[in-house]
Protein backbone atom coordinates (compact mmCIF):
# COMPACT_ATOMS: atom_id res chain seq x y z
CA UNK A 1 0.00 0.00 0.00
CA UNK A 2 2.92 2.49 0.95
CA UNK A 3 4.37 1.39 -2.63
CA UNK A 4 1.58 2.59 -4.53
CA UNK A 5 1.48 5.69 -2.95
CA UNK A 6 4.69 6.64 -3.28
CA UNK A 7 5.51 5.82 -6.95
CA UNK A 8 3.01 8.56 -8.02
CA UNK A 9 5.32 11.27 -5.88
CA UNK A 10 8.25 9.99 -6.59
CA UNK A 11 7.17 10.23 -10.12
CA UNK A 12 6.14 13.91 -9.80
CA UNK A 13 9.45 15.02 -8.30
CA UNK A 14 11.65 13.88 -11.37
CA UNK A 15 9.32 15.51 -13.51
CA UNK A 16 9.69 18.20 -12.10
CA UNK A 17 13.55 18.38 -11.97
CA UNK A 18 13.10 16.89 -15.89
CA UNK A 19 11.13 20.12 -16.17
CA UNK A 20 13.24 22.75 -14.45
CA UNK A 21 16.19 21.36 -16.17
CA UNK A 22 14.67 21.48 -19.70
CA UNK A 23 13.63 25.74 -18.89
CA UNK A 24 16.86 26.06 -17.66
CA UNK A 25 18.06 24.70 -20.95
CA UNK A 26 16.08 27.11 -23.44
CA UNK A 27 16.47 30.29 -21.44
CA UNK A 28 20.34 31.39 -22.03
CA UNK A 29 21.56 32.77 -18.30
CA UNK A 30 24.38 35.05 -17.72
CA UNK A 31 26.62 33.28 -14.99
CA UNK A 32 28.47 36.36 -14.21
CA UNK A 33 25.60 38.47 -13.55
CA UNK A 34 24.38 39.18 -9.89
CA UNK A 35 21.06 37.12 -10.12
CA UNK A 36 18.40 37.70 -7.36
CA UNK A 37 16.15 35.03 -7.95
CA UNK A 38 15.74 31.41 -8.73
CA UNK A 39 12.73 30.62 -11.01
CA UNK A 40 11.23 27.06 -12.22
CA UNK A 41 8.24 25.13 -13.49
CA UNK A 42 6.02 23.49 -10.29
CA UNK A 43 3.28 21.09 -11.57
CA UNK A 44 0.39 21.99 -9.79
CA UNK A 45 -1.97 19.63 -11.44
CA UNK A 46 -1.73 15.64 -12.24
CA UNK A 47 -3.66 13.06 -14.26
CA UNK A 48 -3.57 9.32 -14.66
CA UNK A 49 -3.31 7.74 -17.85
CA UNK A 50 -3.59 3.65 -18.59
CA UNK A 51 0.16 2.43 -18.29
CA UNK A 52 1.15 -0.96 -18.93
CA UNK A 53 -0.31 -4.60 -18.73
CA UNK A 54 0.18 -5.92 -15.67
CA UNK A 55 -2.58 -9.00 -15.92
CA UNK A 56 -2.64 -10.82 -19.18
CA UNK A 57 -5.40 -14.05 -19.75
CA UNK A 58 -5.52 -16.85 -22.56
CA UNK A 59 -8.33 -17.09 -24.83
CA UNK A 60 -9.16 -19.47 -26.83
CA UNK A 61 -6.82 -22.36 -25.34
CA UNK A 62 -7.61 -25.98 -25.56
CA UNK A 63 -6.35 -28.99 -23.81
CA UNK A 64 -4.74 -31.24 -25.74
CA UNK A 65 -3.04 -34.77 -24.19
CA UNK A 66 0.63 -35.09 -24.83
CA UNK A 67 1.47 -38.31 -22.78
CA UNK A 68 -0.25 -41.48 -22.42
CA UNK A 69 -0.34 -44.18 -20.21
CA UNK A 70 -1.69 -48.17 -20.64
CA UNK A 71 -4.03 -48.88 -17.54
CA UNK A 72 -6.07 -52.62 -17.13
CA UNK A 73 -3.68 -54.90 -18.78
CA UNK A 74 -3.20 -58.30 -17.25
CA UNK A 75 -7.05 -57.99 -15.56
CA UNK A 76 -9.15 -61.57 -15.79
CA UNK A 77 -11.94 -60.77 -17.80
CA UNK A 78 -13.35 -64.35 -17.56
CA UNK A 79 -12.77 -67.39 -14.61
CA UNK A 80 -12.66 -71.23 -14.99
CA UNK A 81 -13.85 -72.93 -11.80
CA UNK A 82 -12.25 -76.66 -11.23
CA UNK A 83 -12.58 -79.06 -8.29
CA UNK A 84 -10.85 -81.90 -6.84
CA UNK A 85 -11.87 -84.61 -4.27
CA UNK A 86 -9.20 -84.15 -1.51
CA UNK A 87 -10.52 -87.10 0.77
CA UNK A 88 -12.95 -90.10 0.09
CA UNK A 89 -14.71 -92.72 2.29
CA UNK A 90 -14.42 -96.33 2.77
CA UNK A 91 -16.45 -99.03 1.17
CA UNK A 92 -19.57 -99.09 2.91
CA UNK A 93 -21.41 -102.42 3.08
CA UNK A 94 -25.79 -102.59 3.03
CA UNK A 95 -27.89 -105.35 3.52
CA UNK A 96 -30.45 -106.46 0.69
CA UNK A 97 -32.48 -109.22 2.03
CA UNK A 98 -32.83 -110.60 5.70
CA UNK A 99 -34.44 -113.97 7.55
CA UNK A 100 -35.30 -114.68 10.75
CA UNK A 101 -34.27 -117.24 13.10
CA UNK A 102 -34.74 -118.26 16.98
CA UNK A 103 -32.39 -117.14 19.80
CA UNK A 104 -32.48 -118.12 23.72
CA UNK A 105 -34.26 -115.15 26.10
CA UNK A 106 -33.79 -116.74 29.62
CA UNK A 107 -31.15 -119.46 30.66
CA UNK A 108 -30.82 -121.61 33.74
CA UNK A 109 -27.50 -123.27 34.75
CA UNK A 110 -27.40 -126.72 36.78
CA UNK A 111 -24.28 -128.15 39.11
CA UNK A 112 -23.11 -131.03 37.73
CA UNK A 113 -19.72 -132.98 38.35
CA UNK A 114 -16.89 -132.96 35.87
CA UNK A 115 -14.10 -134.94 37.59
CA UNK A 116 -14.16 -137.59 40.11
CA UNK A 117 -11.44 -139.19 42.78
CA UNK A 118 -10.98 -141.92 45.15
CA UNK A 119 -9.75 -140.83 48.38
CA UNK A 120 -8.89 -142.73 51.65
CA UNK A 121 -11.32 -142.49 54.30
CA UNK A 122 -10.53 -144.23 57.80
CA UNK A 123 -12.89 -147.20 58.95
CA UNK A 124 -11.56 -148.04 61.97
CA UNK A 125 -9.33 -146.36 65.07
CA UNK A 126 -6.49 -147.59 67.26
CA UNK A 127 -4.56 -146.17 69.94
CA UNK A 128 -0.83 -145.28 70.28
CA UNK A 129 1.50 -142.47 72.08
CA UNK A 130 1.73 -139.39 70.69
CA UNK A 131 4.17 -136.22 71.73
CA UNK A 132 3.31 -133.48 73.06
CA UNK A 133 5.66 -130.91 73.89
CA UNK A 134 8.77 -130.73 71.14
CA UNK A 135 12.16 -129.44 71.74
CA UNK A 136 14.77 -127.94 68.66
CA UNK A 137 18.16 -127.66 68.14
CA UNK A 138 19.86 -126.34 64.43
CA UNK A 139 22.45 -127.46 62.83
CA UNK A 140 24.70 -125.41 60.43
CA UNK A 141 24.81 -127.16 56.29
CA UNK A 142 26.55 -124.58 54.49
CA UNK A 143 28.82 -121.31 55.61
CA UNK A 144 28.95 -118.19 53.81
CA UNK A 145 31.61 -115.24 53.75
CA UNK A 146 31.16 -111.25 54.07
CA UNK A 147 33.60 -108.73 53.35
CA UNK A 148 33.58 -105.66 55.62
CA UNK A 149 35.36 -102.02 54.77
CA UNK A 150 38.22 -101.44 56.93
CA UNK A 151 40.01 -98.46 54.78
CA UNK A 152 37.76 -95.99 52.13
CA UNK A 153 39.32 -93.23 50.31
CA UNK A 154 37.32 -90.18 48.28
CA UNK A 155 36.49 -90.85 44.48
CA UNK A 156 35.03 -87.69 42.35
CA UNK A 157 31.43 -88.18 40.93
CA UNK A 158 31.30 -87.33 37.14
CA UNK A 159 28.32 -85.86 35.23
CA UNK A 160 28.02 -86.06 31.65
CA UNK A 161 25.91 -83.43 29.52
CA UNK A 162 25.54 -82.29 26.12
CA UNK A 163 25.84 -78.85 24.61
CA UNK A 164 24.43 -77.83 20.73
CA UNK A 165 27.96 -76.67 18.90
CA UNK A 166 27.64 -74.80 15.31
CA UNK A 167 28.75 -77.61 12.88
CA UNK A 168 28.07 -75.90 9.31
CA UNK A 169 27.77 -72.41 8.76
CA UNK A 170 26.74 -70.14 5.72
CA UNK A 171 27.78 -66.59 4.11
CA UNK A 172 25.03 -64.18 3.34
CA UNK A 173 25.70 -61.06 2.08
CA UNK A 174 23.49 -57.92 2.97
CA UNK A 175 23.36 -54.00 2.50
CA UNK A 176 25.39 -52.29 5.32
CA UNK A 177 24.59 -48.92 3.74
CA UNK A 178 22.49 -47.49 2.20
CA UNK A 179 22.26 -43.76 0.09
CA UNK A 180 18.65 -41.68 -0.87
CA UNK A 181 18.68 -39.99 -4.00
CA UNK A 182 15.85 -37.48 -5.47
CA UNK A 183 14.73 -36.40 -8.87
CA UNK A 184 13.12 -32.94 -10.32
CA UNK A 185 9.78 -34.09 -11.62
CA UNK A 186 7.59 -31.03 -13.14
CA UNK A 187 4.33 -31.95 -12.47
CA UNK A 188 0.92 -29.57 -13.56
CA UNK A 189 -1.29 -29.10 -10.31
CA UNK A 190 -4.65 -27.31 -10.88
CA UNK A 191 -5.39 -23.72 -9.56
CA UNK A 192 -8.38 -22.08 -8.74
CA UNK A 193 -8.27 -18.28 -7.76
CA UNK A 194 -10.71 -15.52 -7.99
CA UNK A 195 -10.05 -12.99 -10.75
CA UNK A 196 -10.17 -9.32 -9.75
CA UNK A 197 -13.29 -9.10 -11.71
CA UNK A 198 -15.53 -11.42 -9.68
CA UNK A 199 -15.55 -14.69 -11.43
CA UNK A 200 -13.13 -17.55 -10.43
CA UNK A 201 -10.35 -18.63 -12.64
CA UNK A 202 -9.71 -21.94 -13.47
CA UNK A 203 -5.47 -22.72 -14.79
CA UNK A 204 -2.99 -25.14 -14.27
CA UNK A 205 0.51 -24.36 -12.78
CA UNK A 206 3.55 -26.08 -12.87
CA UNK A 207 5.49 -27.02 -9.97
CA UNK A 208 8.65 -28.75 -9.42
CA UNK A 209 8.51 -31.95 -6.99
CA UNK A 210 10.91 -34.11 -5.21
CA UNK A 211 11.01 -37.69 -5.39
CA UNK A 212 12.90 -39.84 -3.82
CA UNK A 213 14.43 -43.50 -3.56
CA UNK A 214 17.21 -45.46 -1.68
CA UNK A 215 20.11 -47.59 -3.24
CA UNK A 216 22.77 -50.10 -1.31
CA UNK A 217 26.32 -48.39 -1.79
CA UNK A 218 27.97 -51.03 0.64
CA UNK A 219 27.65 -54.29 1.19
CA UNK A 220 28.67 -56.67 3.60
CA UNK A 221 28.70 -60.65 4.80
CA UNK A 222 27.25 -62.45 7.69
CA UNK A 223 27.74 -65.70 8.89
CA UNK A 224 24.83 -67.54 10.15
CA UNK A 225 24.84 -71.40 10.99
CA UNK A 226 22.72 -73.80 9.08
CA UNK A 227 23.67 -77.64 11.24
CA UNK A 228 23.86 -77.66 14.68
CA UNK A 229 25.87 -80.85 16.72
CA UNK A 230 25.58 -82.09 20.07
CA UNK A 231 29.38 -82.25 21.99
CA UNK A 232 29.06 -84.37 24.86
CA UNK A 233 31.35 -82.49 28.00
CA UNK A 234 32.52 -83.70 31.88
CA UNK A 235 31.64 -82.13 35.03
CA UNK A 236 32.79 -82.85 38.24
CA UNK A 237 29.66 -82.69 40.83
CA UNK A 238 31.06 -83.93 43.75
CA UNK A 239 32.41 -87.19 45.68
CA UNK A 240 31.66 -90.38 46.78
CA UNK A 241 33.35 -93.02 49.11
CA UNK A 242 34.97 -96.22 47.72
CA UNK A 243 36.29 -99.05 49.55
CA UNK A 244 40.03 -99.70 49.13
CA UNK A 245 40.28 -102.90 51.92
CA UNK A 246 37.96 -105.82 52.85
CA UNK A 247 38.16 -107.62 55.90
CA UNK A 248 35.94 -110.96 55.17
CA UNK A 249 34.16 -112.45 57.64
CA UNK A 250 32.65 -116.60 57.99
CA UNK A 251 29.21 -116.84 58.82
CA UNK A 252 26.12 -120.13 58.32
CA UNK A 253 23.76 -119.03 55.80
CA UNK A 254 21.98 -122.61 55.40
CA UNK A 255 20.62 -124.43 59.25
CA UNK A 256 18.66 -127.24 59.54
CA UNK A 257 16.12 -127.36 62.30
CA UNK A 258 16.56 -130.94 64.47
CA UNK A 259 13.14 -131.41 66.17
CA UNK A 260 12.47 -134.30 69.38
CA UNK A 261 10.22 -135.09 71.74
CA UNK A 262 9.79 -134.06 75.72
CA UNK A 263 6.35 -134.77 76.51
CA UNK A 264 4.63 -137.95 75.42
CA UNK A 265 1.04 -138.75 75.55
CA UNK A 266 -1.43 -141.32 74.28
CA UNK A 267 -3.78 -140.84 71.03
CA UNK A 268 -5.60 -142.64 69.11
CA UNK A 269 -5.00 -143.73 65.07
CA UNK A 270 -6.30 -145.21 61.98
CA UNK A 271 -5.68 -149.16 61.69
CA UNK A 272 -8.08 -149.77 58.48
CA UNK A 273 -8.91 -147.44 55.74
CA UNK A 274 -11.16 -147.66 52.87
CA UNK A 275 -11.62 -145.84 49.87
CA UNK A 276 -14.75 -143.33 48.54
CA UNK A 277 -14.90 -141.75 45.37
CA UNK A 278 -15.87 -138.17 46.11
CA UNK A 279 -16.15 -135.17 43.23
CA UNK A 280 -12.82 -133.54 42.56
CA UNK A 281 -14.29 -130.41 39.89
CA UNK A 282 -17.56 -129.03 39.60
CA UNK A 283 -19.03 -127.15 36.32
CA UNK A 284 -22.34 -125.49 35.32
CA UNK A 285 -24.22 -126.48 32.39
CA UNK A 286 -26.80 -124.09 30.65
CA UNK A 287 -30.07 -124.98 29.36
CA UNK A 288 -32.69 -122.67 27.86
CA UNK A 289 -36.29 -122.57 28.72
CA UNK A 290 -37.50 -119.43 26.75
CA UNK A 291 -36.76 -118.51 22.59
CA UNK A 292 -37.71 -115.20 20.66
CA UNK A 293 -37.32 -114.40 16.43
CA UNK A 294 -34.25 -112.49 15.44
CA UNK A 295 -33.91 -110.92 11.86
CA UNK A 296 -30.76 -111.20 10.37
CA UNK A 297 -28.74 -110.33 6.69
CA UNK A 298 -28.73 -112.83 4.14
CA UNK A 299 -27.70 -110.75 1.01
CA UNK A 300 -25.28 -108.23 1.53
CA UNK A 301 -23.87 -105.58 -1.17
CA UNK A 302 -20.38 -103.39 -1.01
CA UNK A 303 -20.91 -99.61 -2.06
CA UNK A 304 -18.05 -97.95 -3.89
CA UNK A 305 -15.91 -94.95 -2.35
CA UNK A 306 -17.72 -91.93 -2.75
CA UNK A 307 -16.03 -87.95 -2.09
CA UNK A 308 -17.10 -86.39 1.10
CA UNK A 309 -14.19 -83.44 0.80
CA UNK A 310 -13.57 -80.81 -2.45
CA UNK A 311 -11.20 -78.48 -3.15
CA UNK A 312 -12.34 -75.58 -5.44
CA UNK A 313 -9.86 -73.84 -7.70
CA UNK A 314 -10.93 -70.86 -10.06
CA UNK A 315 -8.39 -70.10 -12.78
CA UNK A 316 -8.15 -67.21 -15.70
CA UNK A 317 -8.90 -68.21 -19.07
CA UNK A 318 -9.09 -64.40 -20.65
CA UNK A 319 -7.11 -61.43 -19.47
CA UNK A 320 -7.81 -57.97 -20.56
CA UNK A 321 -5.39 -56.29 -23.56
CA UNK A 322 -6.05 -52.51 -21.61
CA UNK A 323 -6.69 -49.72 -22.75
CA UNK A 324 -5.26 -46.15 -23.35
CA UNK A 325 -5.76 -43.73 -20.58
CA UNK A 326 -4.23 -39.75 -21.03
CA UNK A 327 -2.08 -39.12 -18.09
CA UNK A 328 -0.82 -35.45 -18.80
CA UNK A 329 -2.27 -32.89 -20.69
CA UNK A 330 -1.34 -29.57 -22.26
CA UNK A 331 -2.85 -26.08 -23.44
CA UNK A 332 -1.81 -25.47 -27.39
CA UNK A 333 -3.58 -22.49 -29.24
CA UNK A 334 -5.21 -19.41 -28.22
CA UNK A 335 -4.62 -15.55 -27.73
CA UNK A 336 -2.79 -13.89 -25.31
CA UNK A 337 -5.21 -10.91 -24.01
CA UNK A 338 -4.95 -7.86 -21.17
CA UNK A 339 -7.56 -7.67 -18.43
CA UNK A 340 -5.78 -4.99 -16.67
CA UNK A 341 -3.16 -1.94 -16.90
CA UNK A 342 -1.13 -0.21 -14.17
CA UNK A 343 -2.15 3.83 -13.80
CA UNK A 344 0.78 5.65 -14.79
CA UNK A 345 0.38 9.84 -13.09
CA UNK A 346 1.36 12.83 -15.60
CA UNK A 347 1.62 16.43 -15.42
CA UNK A 348 -1.49 18.22 -16.37
CA UNK A 349 -0.56 21.87 -15.03
CA UNK A 350 2.29 23.46 -14.47
CA UNK A 351 2.95 26.51 -12.46
CA UNK A 352 6.06 29.29 -12.97
CA UNK A 353 7.90 29.28 -9.51
CA UNK A 354 10.68 31.21 -8.39
CA UNK A 355 12.83 32.39 -5.12
CA UNK A 356 15.82 34.44 -3.89
CA UNK A 357 19.12 33.28 -3.83
CA UNK A 358 20.91 33.86 -0.53
CA UNK A 359 24.36 35.39 -1.26
CA UNK A 360 27.10 35.03 1.27
CA UNK A 361 28.88 38.30 2.64
CA UNK A 362 31.92 37.83 4.30
CA UNK A 363 32.24 39.29 8.13
CA UNK A 364 34.09 42.74 7.93
CA UNK A 365 38.20 42.32 9.70
CA UNK A 366 39.09 43.91 12.62
CA UNK A 367 42.64 44.97 13.24
CA UNK A 368 43.26 44.33 16.63
CA UNK A 369 46.31 45.66 16.91
CA UNK A 370 44.99 49.47 16.45
CA UNK A 371 44.92 51.04 19.59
Amino acid sequence: MKQSILKPILLGLTLLALSAIVVMGNKPTDTYADHQQYCYNKCTHYKTIQGKCVDYEWIGTKKECCDWKLVGKGKCLEYKKLHKCDKYSKNEKICLGHGYKQFCTKVTKHKMCAKYEWKELCKHHGKNNACDEYAYHFICKKYGHSARCVEETYVPKIKYYHKKRCAKYSVHSYCAKYKKLSRTVQKWVPVSKKHYKGWIDHYYKQILEKKYHTICVAYAKRKTCTRYENVKFAKKIGYEKKCVKFVRNKFCIKKEKAKFCTKWTPSKFCDLKEKVRVCKAFREDKFCCDYAAKPYCTQYKTLKARCIKRSHKKICVKKSKGYKVCAKYNFVGGKKVCRKHADKSICAKKERVCSKVDVYQPPKKVDTYKK
